[in-house]
C-alpha cells in the first residue's frame, strides 16, 4: 500500500512540474509575441512616415547607401621586416643585411587592350592555335602512356 502512495505521489508531483513548465512556456511565448507586435509597430510607424516623406512636394531623390556594411577594398601597407640573425656562437651579432625589396611586383591587372571583351587566344593564327592543340594533346598522350594521371 505504502509504495502505491509514493507511486502516485510521484505522478501527482510529475504533472505538476508539467504544468508549471507548459505555463512557463506559454508566459515567455507572449512575452516574445508582445515584444515582436512591439517591433513591428515601430517598425509600420517608421515605414509609413517614411512613405509620407516620400509623397511629399519636398522629396527629393537621392543615391541608394546601403546599410549594410560595405567592406572596402584597400590594399595592405607594406610590411618592413627586419634580418633575423640566427645562430649559436658569437654574441655579437653581424651587421643586418640590407633585404631588396623586387620593384617589379605586379600590384595590379593590366589588359594588353581594354577595349576587347574577349580573350587574346581567340586572336591567335589557326596554324598556331592547331600546333598548341597538337602539343597538348601529345603532351596528354605522353602522361597516359607513362601512367601518370592525365590533368
Amino acid at each position: 500500500m505504502m509504495s502505491a502512495c509514493v507511486v502516485s505521489e510521484v505522478k501527482v508531483e510529475a504533472k505538476a512540474d508539467e504544468a508549471l513548465k507548459a505555463k512557463e512556456r506559454n508566459e515567455e511565448e507572449a512575452k516574445k509575441r508582445k515584444e515582436e507586435d512591439q517591433a513591428t509597430l515601430v517598425e509600420q510607424v517608421k515605414r509609413v512616415k517614411e512613405i509620407e516623406a516620400i509623397e511629399s512636394d519636398s522629396f527629393v531623390p537621392q543615391t541608394f547607401r546601403s546599410s549594410k556594411e560595405v567592406k572596402k577594398s584597400i590594399e595592405p601597407p607594406e610590411l618592413k621586416y627586419e634580418p633575423v640573425t640566427v645562430g649559436v656562437g658569437s654574441g655579437e651579432a653581424s651587421a643586418p643585411e640590407k633585404e631588396t625589396v623586387p620593384a617589379n611586383i605586379p600590384t595590379a591587372i593590366k589588359y594588353q587592350d581594354d577595349n576587347s571583351l574577349a580573350h587574346p587566344n581567340l586572336f591567335i593564327e589557326k596554324a598556331e592555335a592547331e600546333e598548341k592543340w597538337f602539343q597538348r594533346l601529345m603532351a596528354l598522350r605522353q602522361e597516359r602512356l607513362m601512367g601518370s594521371p592525365v590533368a
